[in-house]
């Protein structure tokens, strides 16, 4: 039997923004979200000819330096990793079985009703999922990603279903994501999560404008600085009142 394989366009070896712990990190090429400010535009083209990985390699990888990783493990990034989603189910099923921590770091771009029952299967090994959160606001998701369906909410949705370990993230970009109502609307959902672990607030930066120059790609929002730190705070207020609104 032919042995699966992930696309890679990088990795970190010592990551320790990636889950808990420092973490060896693989980010994976292909993804079907188009975001406004994706720091990764050379993770999109599914076809782009690049170096794969078996799930053995990476784990060898990771125990290459497995004295650095006593409180992390392994996090596969990307693009996106549930684009493949039948080596997630092997790789998860590996790292189950030799005791190592698997983080899932996702936008659940490739969650259906389709690939709900391999979902299920990752899900029997309890890997940690990271779960981007583009826009609460269903009506402003397409203008941000390119597709109008929020599977990061319905697979954030599943995870609580199976009870299932998770974290949650947003990036706040100015004129996108920071809109009040929105803000304590995104409150209020994940204050009605009970599975999961850790909410992170990312604040948007452009640093990522030299690769769209050199990939000859317009950078789509040239001219919105990051938030202040005034901004971060009022965003993280505008949070924390809708979760009271939950209790």
């Amino acid at each position: 039997m032919k042995k699966l394989t992930i696309p890679y366009f990088q990795t970190e070896t010592f990551g320790a923004v990636d889950g808990p712990g420092v973490r060896y990190v693989v980010f994976v090429q292909g993804c079907y979200y188009r975001c406004l400010f994706c720091h990764n535009p050379e993770s999109w083209d599914l076809n782009r000819k690049v170096k794969r990985f078996t799930a053995d390699e990476i784990i060898e990888k990771y125990k290459h330096n497995i004295e650095f990783y006593k409180n992390g493990g392994i996090t596969i990034s990307g693009g996106d990793p549930t684009v493949y989603l039948d080596f997630l189910i092997e790789l998860a099923r590996k790292c189950y079985e030799q005791d190592i921590s698997l983080a899932i770091d996702t936008s659940g771009v490739n969650f259906t009703k389709s690939t709900e029952s391999k979902h299920k299967r990752i899900c029997e090994y309890n890997p940690l999922w990271i779960v981007d959160i583009k826009q609460i606001n269903p009506k402003k998701h397409k203008e941000l990603v390119g597709i109008a369906e929020q599977r990061e909410i319905n697979l954030i949705k599943f995870l609580e279903t199976n009870k299932q370990r998770f974290w949650v993230r947003q990036v706040l970009l100015p004129k996108y994501t920071d809109n009040k109502e929105d803000l304590i609307k995104l409150g209020e959902f994940i204050g009605s999560l009970k599975y999961m672990e850790r909410f992170e607030l990312l604040p948007y930066h452009n640093m990522a404008i030299p690769k769209y120059k050199e990939m000859k790609i317009k950078y789509p929002l040239m001219g919105i600085n990051p938030p202040t730190q005034k901004q971060i705070q009022k965003a993280v207020e505008y949070i924390k009142q809708g979760q009271k609104n939950k209790k």
